[in-house]
Parts: structure tokens; C-alpha cells; sequence
């Protein structure tokens, strides 16, 4: 309980925080509460900690002492004094800092067992250690850690779906004349109306022809649509990310490090140059991903639905190879834009290259498709 988030740090989190980024709890909790499904469903055991903030914050210089070792990047937890009224502000505190558990005990309160302060401590280390909150990766790692709550705490976050919204309409303005018969100077404006209802509301009665076209019912239709949503936001993301990109990698590779030996110097240069091709590799991978989408979808769009309807009930087990890839392109390129925001070459002491590239580097490795094509190549 260290910390003290002032409410408009908190302001600023509602109006702004990306899905990626930003775990929003608080608003679950404003719009779902009174649901039976998040009643019965919750993610964390402890209520208090059912209306958290939780996001990724980059660790200021401050705040590393509070760590047992060297972190760029950490999973921080904020505890608003009123769920529903965010400018009154909160407390926080990060996943792993020294005596953890400790403070998420005193921090949330209520807890009348060990177990639970256990299962909730281990469900946040878990959450830390995603590169992101997407919704779709954060549902499947969960899903294969037996843990199954609300479909309330996996929506996409507003900001996000606001800066998605002419995005979608333009995608799915394909499918207007094939799954609702229509065309003429109305089609674009039908297809952002469905786009919206398609992002914010799947079961809207609006959508029953898509339900038609794909051939889906029940909970396959339920399960179908969020994994097209999936798609949809890695689609756009890349979209808005791939740009950036290429102005990344040579500020990367040109990083001046100061009061380095030679031999640093060159150890340095070598791992950006090995960060360097391994995001390339996790790039790969989800443009290959995101052409099989591409692929599926035209065959949608052609009158020919089985395609793309076999590949949505696949596509959640596509979800954390392709999730985790984007999120690390999106951490690093993120973080490097934090710490360097003006166009002057980047320069960095030797301690903090060192301290920074190490988490470049055990992030991508991370990513399950970048280490097994790594030991495919040391192997051959």
C-alpha cells in the first residue's frame, strides 16, 4: 500500500486505457454486477479485488528498489476508494515487488483463508506475466489454467472499440450483400451499424442473418463471434502498430551506450541485433496467422461461409501463439517510445542497457513460436 493513484491518474485510465494495456475491472463491475453470470463467475476470489484497475506501468527509477531484481516493465494494481466513482482515486501496488502477498493481504482485506489469498496472488503472477490483457489471449491462458469466469471481463476496452469502429465497418462492408441482400448508397451505413453491433453486442437480433450465413447456433454462434472479434482487434492492432515499426528498428540497432567497455559495447550491439530478429520472427508468425484469417474470410465473402465458419471454432487455439507475439511487438516498441519520445538518437548508460535489453530479450523469448523456431535452428 504504498502508493497513492490521485484521481486523475485514474480519470485519465477510464477515458483512455487501450485493452491492451489496461484491465479494467472497476467497469466491469459498474456494468455487469448485478448479472447472473458474474455473480457466479468471478476472476478473482476476494470482491475487493473484482473491482481492480490492473495494468502494465513501466517501473519508474524510484520504484526498482521495490523489486528483487532489475524490471522495466511491471503489473501494477490499483484499488479505486469507490469502484463506480474513479475520481475519488485508489491505492496500489505491483506483482512481485518485495513482500507481495503481504501487501495484496493487507491492500485488499477480507481474507479469511490462506487458500484464497494464495489462488488470487497466483492468478495476478499469472496475469503479470502475459505481455498484454488482450481479451482473447487473457481468456485462453485462463482457459488452460482451469479457470473459467464471466464473458463480462473479456470485452474490449471503449477507447479501443471507438478507434476500431471504421475499421470493422470497412472489413465486414464485403459481407452486406451476401448475409443481409442489400446494396445501394445505405450499404456503407448498414455496414457500420452491424460493425457496431457486431463489436458491442453479439446476440443483438440485428445479427440473426450473420447467424444464418455462418451456420451457428447457440453457444458455437456465442463462441464464433468473439473469436471473428479476435481477429478483427489483432488485425487492426498490427494495422496501427505495423508503421511505427519501421521506424523503430533502426533507432534500435543505433543506440548509443555510454560508459560501456568494448566488450559491452559489442555483447550490446549483438543483442539488439538478436532482439532484432526474433521480433521479426514473432512478426512472421502472425502475418501468417492473420493470412489464414484473410484466406477464410475472402471465401466468406465469395458466398462460400464453411471456410470461415470451420476456421472460428478453431481460431481460440490460435489466439495465445498470435496474442502473445503481438503483445511483445507492442511492449517493446511501446516501452522504446516511452523512454525515447523525441527524434535525437537514443542513448542509454551502460547499467540500464544492460538491465533494459535483458527484458527485451526473455520477453520475446517468451513468445512459445520465436523459441521453438530458435532451437529449430540450432539444432539443424
Amino acid at each position: 500500500m504504498r502508493q497513492k493513484d490521485g484521481r486523475r491518474d485514474l480519470s485519465l485510465i477510464r477515458a483512455s486505457g487501450s485493452t491492451a494495456r489496461v484491465l479494467n475491472l472497476a467497469l466491469a463491475f459498474e456494468r455487469f454486477c448485478d448479472t447472473d453470470d458474474y455473480k457466479n463467475k468471478p476472476l478473482f476470489r476476494n470482491p475487493r479485488l473484482n473491482r481492480a484497475l490492473i495494468l502494465k506501468h513501466v517501473v519508474r527509477p524510484h520504484e526498482r528498489e521495490l523489486f528483487t531484481r532489475p524490471t522495466t516493465t511491471a503489473t501494477k494494481v490499483i484499488l479505486p476508494y469507490a469502484a463506480q466513482e474513479l475520481e475519488l482515486g485508489g491505492i496500489s501496488f505491483m506483482v512481485n515487488e518485495l513482500r507481495f502477498e503481504r501487501l495484496l493481504k493487507d491492500a485488499v482485506g477480507g481474507y479469511t483463508n490462506d487458500t484464497d489469498l494464495l489462488a488470487d496472488a497466483e492468478l495476478l503472477k499469472a496475469l503479470a506475466a502475459l505481455p498484454s490483457f488482450d481479451p482473447f489471449l487473457l481468456r485462453e491462458r485462463l482457459r488452460h489454467m482451469g479457470i473459467h469466469p464471466a464473458r463480462a471481463y473479456f470485452d474490449i476496452a471503449e477507447a479501443d472499440i471507438t478507434r476500431m469502429r471504421a475499421f470493422v465497418g470497412k472489413e465486414i462492408a464485403q459481407l452486406v450483400s451476401l448475409a443481409f441482400a442489400t446494396g445501394g448508397i445505405d450499404a456503407g451505413g448498414l455496414s457500420q451499424r452491424l460493425a457496431d453491433k457486431l463489436m458491442t453486442d453479439e446476440t443483438a437480433k440485428t445479427l440473426d442473418p450473420l447467424r444464418e450465413t455462418l451456420r451457428l447456433s447457440g453457444e458455437e454462434y456465442i463462441e464464433g463471434v468473439f473469436a471473428w472479434k479476435g481477429f478483427l482487434y489483432y488485425k487492426w492492432l498490427m494495422d496501427e502498430i505495423r508503421p511505427g515499426l519501421a521506424e523503430f528498428k533502426p533507432r534500435f540497432a543505433g543506440l548509443r551506450v555510454t560508459q560501456a567497455t568494448s566488450d559491452e559495447r559489442q555483447q550490446l550491439a549483438e543483442t539488439r541485433r538478436d532482439i532484432l530478429m526474433k521480433m521479426q520472427l514473432a512478426l512472421k508468425r502472425v502475418d501468417e496467422t492473420l493470412l489464414e484469417y484473410g484466406v477464410a474470410f475472402a471465401a466468406l465473402a465469395e458466398g462460400q461461409p464453411s471456410a470461415f465458419r470451420n476456421f472460428l471454432l478453431k481460431a481460440p487455439s490460435l489466439f495465445i501463439p498470435i496474442g502473445e507475439a503481438v503483445g511483445v511487438i507492442r511492449h517493446i516498441d511501446s516501452f522504446w517510445r516511452f523512454r525515447f519520445p523525441d527524434a535525437a538518437t537514443p542513448m542509454m548508460e551502460a547499467d540500464e542497457a544492460i538491465e533494459v535489453l535483458h527484458d527485451f530479450e526473455t520477453t520475446v523469448e517468451g513468445v512459445e513460436f520465436v523459441k521453438n523456431k530458435v532451437e529449430q535452428r540450432l539444432a539443424s
